[in-house]
């Protein structure tokens, strides 16, 4: 099974992050903008999001329009390390709230954990 992952809002930290994922096996993605990523959740599967922490409530937004069109586990990135960002994520969507600084090993760890859960939640499938 092939891995994907969706990076919403990264134009400058994302080359390390996706390149990580690429090495791990990931197929990555990146797009600059909201309407541009909802569109491909619309037509395609992801194994995680990952949302790049925005000022004001548009990450918030985002976080909550996604959960409308996919249940990919969904990671924000935040350099903003308060507890209300954090809580607010959880409460929008998220189901994890990674701050920066943090380490490559355990931004993957994380990423691979979560779809790990994923896939063991769905349903097998027998065929006949």
């Amino acid at each position: 099974m092939s891995k994907r992952a969706l990076f919403f809002n990264y134009m400058t930290v994302y080359p390390v992050l996706a390149d990580l994922l690429a090495r791990d096996g990931y197929g990555v993605e990146v797009v600059p903008d909201a309407g541009k990523g909802l569109a491909r959740l619309d037509a395609r599967a992801y194994d995680v999001v990952i949302v790049r922490e925005s000022p004001g409530n548009e990450s918030w937004k985002l976080c909550e329009k996604i959960r409308e069109v996919s249940a990919a586990p969904l990671i924000v990135v935040s350099a903003n390390a308060s507890t209300e960002s954090s809580v607010r994520a959880i409460n929008a969507g998220a189901d994890y709230f990674m701050r920066k600084p943090f380490g490559p090993l355990e931004f993957l760890a994380r990423v691979n954990s979560l779809r790990q859960r994923r896939v063991a939640g769905q349903p097998l499938t027998v065929s006949p």
